[in-house]
């Protein structure tokens, strides 16, 4: 199972440095890269600005709402990384930092 984010450059290179391999760049085409993490059958958590979230047309949030697999996790600016971990741990039952 892997992790696929979905954002601006400046928040998807940090996954990228993290080591995160499926990363989306969507600056002006948010919609389409959503769907694009969506179609790689091996996504299992998709990771988004809240933000961005907001700006996506009602479709992709309703598929995005109603999905089980990937689950969505939606970080704000006033996100920490600790609360990060402690949602996708909440979601998943598994600590993936362990």
């Amino acid at each position: 199972m892997e992790i696929a984010v979905v954002g601006n450059d400046d928040f998807v290179t940090g996954f990228a440095l993290a080591g995160v391999r499926n990363v989306y760049s969507a600056e002006d085409s948010l919609d389409e890269k959503v769907g694009e993490a969506l179609k790689q059958g091996n996504t299992g958590i998709l990771v988004m600005q809240q933000e961005q979230f907001k700006s996506l047309n009602n479709k992709t949030k309703k598929l995005l709402e109603k999905t089980v697999k990937p689950v969505l996790v939606l970080v704000s600016e006033k996100g920490k990384e600790e609360d990060i971990k402690k949602m996708i741990k909440r979601s998943l039952g598994v600590d993936l930092w362990a």
